[in-house]
């Protein structure tokens, strides 16, 4: 695997289906650090998989560096969110709520995380997550059984104090939270969250919850695990219907209802190159999105693709009939 030590922590803007143009912060870097292991993760299998924080992790001071490096950049007006995620679970990085204050303090844009929920019992960590104005925060399965199944957690990760930990977070943040479930479906038929029973105790545990907003998501990138496949538009819409019916007072929205959305305004690049392999180290991304990202026209992107890849430093996937460029 690449080293990297040098990497930038701050990647992007990227398009966002939720969160509109997001720069994203990386409080972890590769390799990959989580406490799940989940099937349709896009960054692949993790490779430090954890139940507490951990040390050696990128610090305040290095994601101060690389952020003012990219504002110098970058209109941060057309900017939505500055939104910590990345290689993994931000929570697990000990300096996240000096990081969050610290970002807050020079730039004048919303804040948000994305997080696993697996360590939101924690006081240190809800008090972190207290500081931003957006926290989503995932819950897939209604059970331990399935949230071993689908999430693959480490061990001591239980199912129980993730969902007080939801509750906790809730009754402390001043911000929004909005809460993601994935839905997929499992070509060998061994492994859903989406029978009758599941769905209906997945909405009984997010009106406990009782959060701003429920995202229905599925995947669209390489997944870990080749049996895994996205929900048809059809199947996501009947999902959709059914919690927007029980959650009368909860706004649901689902990834096949995007909005469309404006190119982030770049005063000037850094390098192309480095611009795609910041990019494409935390997600695998189709040229088109890589386009759009970086707002250039596809042809000049995939002129940088086909000389970092004979340099061997991208690799191509197909999924859904598209291919995704990740870095090798």
């Amino acid at each position: 695997m690449e080293n990297f030590a040098q990497a930038s922590t701050v990647y992007g803007p990227v398009l966002s289906w939720r969160l509109g143009i997001s720069l994203g912060i990386d409080p972890i870097l590769p390799p990959k650090a989580c406490t799940f292991d989940c099937l349709y993760c896009q960054l692949g299998r993790t490779y430090r998989k954890v139940s507490d924080p951990i040390g050696g992790l990128p610090s305040k001071e290095r994601i101060l560096r690389d952020l003012r490096k990219n504002l110098a950049l970058l209109d941060i007006n057309s900017v939505d969110y500055i939104t910590f995620s990345g290689s993994g679970e931000p929570t697990l990085n000990p300096e996240l709520g000096d990081m969050i204050e610290a970002v807050k303090s020079i730039v004048a844009r919303p804040i948000a995380i994305l997080t696993n929920s697996s360590l939101l019992h924690k006081e240190v960590v809800r008090r972190s997550l207290a500081k931003v104005d957006l926290v989503v925060a995932k819950l897939d399965a209604p059970r331990q059984g399935l949230l071993e199944a689908i999430n693959r957690p480490a061990p001591g990760i239980l199912h129980e104090n993730i969902f007080k930990g939801l509750e906790r977070v809730r009754g402390e943040m001043k911000g929004t939270l909005a809460i993601q479930i994935m839905f997929f479906e499992d070509k060998r038929g061994k492994i859903s969250n989406t029978s009758p029973q599941d769905l209906e105790d997945l909405i009984c545990l997010i009106e406990r919850i009782s959060p701003e907003e429920v995202q229905l998501n599925t995947p669209t990138r390489p997944p870990s695990e080749d049996y895994v496949l996205a929900f048809e538009p059809s199947r996501m819409k009947a999902v959709a219907e059914l919690f927007r019916k029980s959650l009368k007072n909860i706004m649901v929205v689902s990834r096949y209802e995007e909005r469309a959305m404006l190119a982030p305004k770049r005063i000037s690049y850094r390098n192309i190159e480095d611009e795609i392999l910041d990019l494409i180290k935390r997600r695998p991304c189709s040229s088109q999105e890589i386009a759009a990202s970086l707002n250039l026209s596809e042809p000049i992107v995939m002129e940088n693709l086909h000389r970092l890849m004979s340099q061997k430093k991208v690799a191509t996937m197909k999924y859904r009939e598209h291919d995704y460029y990740l870095a090798a």
